[in-house]
């Protein structure tokens, strides 16, 4: 009983942290994250893999990685959400990790796309907010997985980048 009481209670916490965030993204008091994506494509050379928000004492702020295939670089930004300010960049080399990543980048660039315009045609039928999005690259595809949010709760979407469409959402055990 007492276990169930504890997921009901942490189901709860989440769902109204999920309502609190999309009262504060109604209320447009912030930047959106689209413009912040551009301006970091027009400041800095490569591609942006990563996109997500989160709060941090109580500020909503914007992270983003970017990588330069060519220098073999990754760039980890940091922006408050309210104004757009650049609060930390950190770059390192490219892992093993990232390496899938990279390979969407190269096909995004010989494309001539950009992350934010991506992202754009990903959500134009979609009336949430864009809470997180990945670029990646898997069995030949390279596709963007976003999270967004809505007055109902938080969905994902699957956006294929070569063909420009959604994609179906595969579930398994």
């Amino acid at each position: 009983m007492r276990l169930w009481l504890l997921g009901l209670i942490l189901v709860s916490g989440v769902a109204s942290a999920a309502q609190s965030l999309y009262s504060m993204l109604a209320s447009g008091d912030y930047r959106p994250p689209l413009s912040v994506m551009q301006q970091v494509e027009k400041d800095f050379q490569g591609v942006i893999t990563e996109f997500e928000m989160e709060m941090q004492e109580g500020e909503l702020v914007y992270k983003l990685e970017l990588i330069n295939p060519l220098a073999n670089a990754i760039t980890r930004f940091e922006y408050r959400a309210s104004d757009g300010k650049l609060l930390k960049q950190k770059a390192a080399k490219v892992t093993a990790d990232e390496l899938s990543e990279v390979e969407a980048t190269r096909f995004i660039s010989a494309q001539h796309q950009t992350f934010s315009g991506l992202i754009a045609m990903a959500t134009k039928d979609h009336n949430g907010f864009l809470t997180d999005a990945k670029l990646d690259h898997d069995l030949g595809i390279s596709y963007l997985e976003l999270k967004l949010l809505d007055d109902t709760g938080k969905y994902k979407l699957a956006f294929d980048v070569e063909n420009l469409r959604q994609l179906p959402l595969l579930k398994w055990d």
